[in-house]
């Protein structure tokens, strides 16, 4: 109705307006009680509306919560962990120095071992040994000796101790290094088992707050350490440690429990002021307590923005309600808008209840004529409730609960309703049991049924996505997410639970400790991606190989671990064994190739080699070391004397360090004959180690240890400065130059530019490039994937020739052999033992035809007599080394080489 009235309208036109007002006037006052049902309905609705999002707001916030507080324990459990094996590594450093001390006769020198790489510098700042006045023996920190450190509490507390134990200082200034350090003692006893002293390791405050998780973590979280009485160790907020002098926790941890989750305001506890939720747990055998924090803010910030999001909304749907009421109070007048304007408001209804999310239902309960509840009425329900079991709201309203279900659902879910009405609320998460007469399509529900004076109401909603999401959050923390395997965290909780059941039962458990041999150089060689699919494969594999009730985990890299249960002999252990090695003779392939990979396997029992979990893995590790040693894929149980091997091999490695820094090794000189000429048209360089007291030692015992631990890169530079220094010196003297082959490792080919060292090389002592030739083993070339690299073809245009080495013991095919464009093939010396065999010259027959039908000349190694001279050069080979010419010489041994 249009009652717009126009100031300039005449006398007539406001009477007749007026007319028209009058009824309109008297309408709205008899109907003014009715005019005001929808502001109330309005009202009613933006009060539930609101009720609903401010009570969802506040579940959600403290859901999160109570999450953050899950994952701060978490981690604080594993922060633990990870410290105390951090802890227990430091501590074996003391128990090998304090050994090393007694062995020696006390006469063990730390000077310059730091220097020399035999200590960590990251953390370590200082290792001493003191006797027992408190006077420094010997330290790696130049000039401490004879320093007093008898007050130090390090030094009293383990001279006041009873027996021999690992004492840990508090925060101090370092005596030795000048720094703030915390000290790792441990007493040194006399011959009649007195006080004799202290071995010391001063660590500085970052080694406790190495195992900073910044993806967790980030800029403002932090992680402590803390003694039981309060004192704080060392903290780390984001890249900056804390310590005692500049703190940043600034009081003890809260409560009495010795663990517990709780949240610390910033003012008080902090000194950037900013409040965190903070876990904390104690060491199970030390004075010390880890603590991790999560910054609140940071953590809450999705809830903030979902918060945000909601209170928005909520605002925009209660103006909406607001409007939707004016309009249907001013349409009131008219009897069709009005109808109209209640239906429309009452569908709107009905979909902002079904936008809730939740099923909505009203069960009416019915009884026998005892009194007795016999079966539930279904008096309303929502659209939302009714999809949910697959109805119309009509299907359902109406009718009873026995017409939907039968047998043991229908009495569980009348007794779920009857504890309702005795006790006013029934709120449960339920399960959804698979059956065949299962109507509710969801498999996880929230349940919740409230007594509203003789009927209840029940409201269900479908939480099976939550459940699905923490589920899978429960298999990823215990999962590889590589392999699929369960990984180290799941072994670390499952280990020590299968050893009680191991020792309740007196039956045996293995840990079998695998790792890959040659995968780094796989996964260098084709990339990380290869890689990764290798891992796979293997860990299919040894799921295959181990019986079913077996464990293969993955505890990172290219380590695996099998747990065996219920053990009855030794010789069960040798088959898994035996199997899990022969999982990897197939090969694998990756790229269209094959690559060859082995393992090395250590083995651990319980209870011979250990009773609890980490002295097991521990033990297996070294026993896998050992295999790693010894030629690699085998396997091999632990044994007390392999710990002194380790130690042996890791002193070897510290000589070989100080061999490369002191030059100590020398190139000596093989020729190769002209078999036909009969004269040297070439030499092989060998390297020799001029051992101090030990006299020249040969390559079988180092060159191993220099490829396992990449000493072979720079050994391989100085051989190669060796051989064009003693070049250029003959060429000085006027002598007749052949060329000489230099060994070259595939390790220096990924890890140096070997271009650049071979060009360095030739113009630092200006000689012909022609003169060099490199040898790369046949098996190196096809495994490594190295023949494809565009290197050789650089080094070919510089001049330098590329030789095979040990041919016939790799993998080579003849395309392979095609696309390498090789200068010399040398063959392996087991097939010239064989030449004297018919099928063995035979094969050398058909070696050298397919190397002169590439164009390179044959090379035969080992030749150790005059007929096997004569056989291979009638069967044409060009070239012969080994023995019967001349053992490797000296170059002040060799005569002048002259070509002929």
């Amino acid at each position: 109705m249009d009652l717009h009235i126009d100031k300039a309208m005449p006398a007539a036109s406001w009477t007749r307006a007026l007319g028209r007002l009058r009824p309109f006037l008297a309408f709205l006052r008899q109907r003014l009680p009715l005019l005001l049902v929808w502001p109330a309905l309005a009202l009613a609705a933006i009060i539930v509306l609101w009720s609903y999002v401010l009570l969802d707001l506040k579940h959600e916030q403290r859901d999160r919560q109570a999450e953050l507080e899950q994952q701060v324990d978490a981690y604080a459990r594993s922060l633990v962990i990870r410290t105390r094996r951090s802890i227990g590594d430091t501590d074996r450093i003391l128990l090998l120095l304090r050994h090393d001390w007694a062995v020696s006769g006390r006469r063990l020198q730390l000077e310059g071992t730091m220097e020399a790489g035999v200590f960590s510098q990251q953390y370590i700042s200082a290792v001493a040994i003191v006797d027992r006045n408190g006077i420094v023996l010997t330290s790696t920190r130049p000039g401490a000796a004879g320093r007093y450190l008898g007050d130090k509490l390090y030094f009293t507390e383990q001279q006041r101790a009873a027996g021999d134990k690992l004492y840990l200082s508090g925060p101090l200034d370092g005596q030795l290094s000048n720094r703030e350090v915390i000290a790792f003692s441990r007493r040194l006893p006399s011959n009649d088992g007195q006080f004799d002293g202290i071995v010391l390791v001063s660590v500085l405050p970052s080694f406790f707050t190495q195992h900073y998780a910044e993806p967790i973590l980030a800029e403002h979280g932090f992680v402590g350490l803390a003694r039981h009485d309060g004192t704080l160790m060392a903290t780390r907020r984001g890249g900056t440690v804390h310590t005692y002098k500049t703190p940043f926790l600034l009081a003890p941890v809260p409560g009495e429990s010795p663990a517990g989750v709780a949240r610390l305001d910033g003012a008080r506890w902090f000194a950037d002021g900013r409040a965190r939720v903070a876990g904390w747990r104690p060491f199970p055998d030390l004075d010390l307590v880890g603590i991790v924090g999560v910054d609140e803010y940071a953590a809450m910030a999705p809830f903030r923005a979902h918060r945000d999001a909601a209170l928005a909304s909520a605002w925009w749907n209660t103006a909406w309600l607001m409007l939707a009421a004016m309009l249907a109070s001013s349409f009131y007048v008219h009897a069709k808008w009005k109808q109209h304007q209640i239906e429309t408001i009452r569908s709107t209804y009905r979909l902002a209840t079904e936008e809730a999310g939740e099923g909505f239902f009203i069960n009416r309960p019915l009884y026998d004529l005892h009194g007795v509840v016999h079966d539930f009425e279904i008096v309303d329900c929502n659209q939302f409730g009714a999809d949910m079991f697959g109805k119309h709201p009509m299907q359902l309203i109406g009718h009873r609960l026995s017409e939907f279900y039968r047998g043991a659902l229908f009495r569980t879910a009348c007794e779920r309703l009857c504890e309702a009405l005795e006790t006013g609320v029934y709120d449960r998460e339920l399960p959804v049991p698979a059956a065949p007469d299962q109507l509710l399509k969801a498999r996880w529900i929230h349940y919740k049924a409230v007594r509203a004076g003789g009927d209840l109401a029940v409201t269900i909603r479908d939480i099976s996505e939550n459940k699905a999401h923490m589920t899978e959050l429960e298999r990823r923390s215990n999962s590889d997410e590589l392999t699929g395997l369960p990984n180290r965290y799941w072994v670390q909780h499952y280990l020590p639970q299968a050893i009680e059941g191991a020792r309740r039962s007196g039956r045996r458990l293995a840990v079998l400790f695998i790792d890959l041999d040659g995968f780094k150089t796989v996964n260098d060689a084709l990339g990380h991606a290869a890689g990764d699919e290798l891992l796979r494969t293997v860990g299919k594999r040894l799921k295959i190989a181990v019986r079913p009730r077996d464990h293969v985990v993955r505890l990172g890299g290219d380590e695996f671990v099998v747990v065996l249960e219920q053990i009855d002999d030794v010789a069960d252990v040798d088959h898994v064994a035996e199997r899990l090695l022969a999982s990897f003779r197939d090969g694998f392939h990756l790229h269209q190739a094959s690559h060859v990979l082995g393992a090395s396997i250590g083995i651990s029992l319980f209870p011979e080699h250990g009773e609890d979990a980490e002295t097991l893995l521990k033990h297996a590790d070294i026993a896998m070391y050992s295999v790693k040693t010894e030629g690699k894929g085998s396997f091999r149980f632990f044994e007390a004397r392999l710990f002194e091997e380790i130690r042996s091999r890791l002193e070897t490695e510290v000589e070989l360090r100080r061999a490369l820094d002191e030059r100590q090794f020398v190139v000596h000189y093989q020729p190769r004959v002209d078999l036909a000429a009969g004269a040297t048209s070439s030499m092989e360089a060998l390297v020799r180690w001029q051992r101090p007291g030990q006299g020249l030692t040969g390559p079988d015992r180092f060159i191993q240890l220099a490829e396992d631990t990449g000493l072979i890169v720079p050994l391989g530079e100085q051989v190669l400065d060796s051989v064009c220094r003693q070049l250029a010196e003959w060429t000085r003297e006027g002598a007749a130059l052949v060329p000489v082959s230099v060994n070259v490792s595939p390790r220096q080919f990924v890890q140096s530019d070997i271009l650049a060292v071979f060009r360095g090389a030739v113009e630092r002592y200006g000689i012909d490039p022609r003169l060099l030739e490199i040898e790369v083993t046949e098996s190196s070339m096809m495994q490594d994937g190295l023949g494809e690299a565009a290197v050789f073809r650089q080094l070919r245009a510089l001049g330098i020739k590329l030789c095979i080495d040990d041919f016939g013991t790799g993998y080579s095919s003849l395309s392979q052999l095609q696309k390498l464009r090789f200068d010399v093939l040398k063959i392996d010396r087991a097939f010239v033992l064989r030449i004297d065999h018919p099928e063995g010259g035979t094969l050398i027959a058909s070696m050298i035809a397919m190397a002169h039908a590439l164009g390179m000349r044959v090379v035969a190694e080992g030749v150790e007599n005059q007929r096997q001279m004569q056989l291979l050069r009638t069967l044409g080979c060009d070239e012969g080394q080994g023995y019967y010419f001349s053992r490797p010489l000296a170059p002040a041994e060799l005569e002048r080489v002259t070509a002929r």
